[in-house]
């Protein structure tokens, strides 16, 4: 959750409180030193995405020139074990990604299949990610998931996509 909140906190110690300056500190601090993907599990891929990587880019986008690499390399970490899971034969993303092994799995209540809202919001994320670094691995994993759905509609309406799909 200090990633999560760390672009908030960013906003709101711009008006010169002292407290939020000093806990945004100890995040910053603990994200440069402390943070470590590689030791993480199984994590859901859509909220660690919009949640994780869109907070490391975030704090990015905010920081000075002197901390921001810490919150772009982190994002580069993230966003290279997620990559896992978009390695299905549709490109559509499996629901979970094991961080350490850099390994992705189907949600296993739903027959493996991903649900269409969570795969078609990671488009901001990877893209920017992508923006940023000029490695276009973000943009054309998260494309392929577009073009997959796009595919999936039918040619005479309705236009509707599936709840779940793969």
């Amino acid at each position: 959750m200090i990633v999560d909140a760390l672009d908030t906190m960013m906003i709101m110690k711009q008006n010169g409180d002292k407290e939020l300056e000093e806990m945004y500190q100890r995040s910053h601090n603990w994200i440069e030193h402390s943070l470590d993907f590689s030791l993480g599990g199984q994590v859901n891929t859509f909220e660690t995405t919009i949640r994780v990587l869109g907070g490391l880019l975030a704090a990015y986008h905010l920081a000075d020139r002197r901390q921001a690499p810490v919150y772009l390399s982190h994002a580069v970490d993230l966003a290279d074990r997620l990559l896992a899971s978009f390695e299905t034969p549709s490109g559509i993303p499996l629901s979970d990604t094991n961080l350490h092994t850099k390994q992705g799995r189907g949600d296993m209540p739903n027959g493996g299949l991903a649900s269409t809202a969570e795969v078609t919001t990671l488009q901001l994320e990877f893209k920017y990610l992508s923006h940023l670094t000029g490695d276009p691995k973000y943009w054309i994993a998260v494309a392929k998931v577009m073009k997959t759905v796009q595919q999936a509609l039918p040619e005479d309406g309705p236009y509707l996509v599936p709840i779940f799909i793969s």
